[in-house]
């Protein structure tokens, strides 16, 4: 955020929480267990106080997201892969940073795989639109052609489709 918008931006942010929450946002450190409501709720303070409040700036932040978690030796190793490959192994490594949920994840053919995630508590809408950016970047450095990907929320739970050629 402080390279996009300038120094200031976290105190921005967190202007856009309760004062708890402020205190426990500033505590925030890279890799660490956190309550996943003040995850959400920082994504949407984020994208309140430094975008349109409109979801958009989401999208940015797990993309970017995406790109930090991978080293350039994973990134080898994703070029090896396909989209299935890795929405599988997304069901394997999300117990590693959260304690609710699951994914469950088919593949629909050689081109096309679907993964639903279910149980999230709590479950913000915004949480998933940011999963889907981050997943479609994970897909993208797979090098997969003529990607498209697509997301819906139903009954709090996310659920998404990938196709490529």
């Amino acid at each position: 955020m402080e390279r996009e918008f300038g120094v200031s931006t976290w105190e921005k942010v967190l202007h856009g929480l309760s004062p708890d929450e402020q205190r426990r946002a500033r505590n925030i450190l890279p890799v660490r267990w956190y309550d996943l409501g003040l995850q959400h709720r920082v994504l949407r303070a984020i994208d309140r106080e430094l975008g349109r409040g409109d979801g958009g700036l989401v999208d940015v932040i797990g993309r970017y997201e995406a790109d930090q978690d991978l080293s350039v030796i994973h990134r080898v190793f994703m070029r090896m892969a396909s989209p299935s490959y890795i929405l599988e192994r997304s069901r394997d490594y999300w117990g590693r940073f959260y304690d609710t949920g699951a994914w469950h994840v088919e593949r629909l053919g050689g081109n096309h795989t679907r993964g639903e995630l279910r149980g999230v508590d709590p479950f913000d809408p915004l949480f998933a639109r940011y999963l889907h950016a981050y997943i479609y970047r994970m897909f993208e450095l797979t090098g997969a052609k003529d990607l498209q990907t697509r997301y819906e929320v139903r009954d709090e739970a996310m659920i998404m489709h990938g196709e490529w050629s």
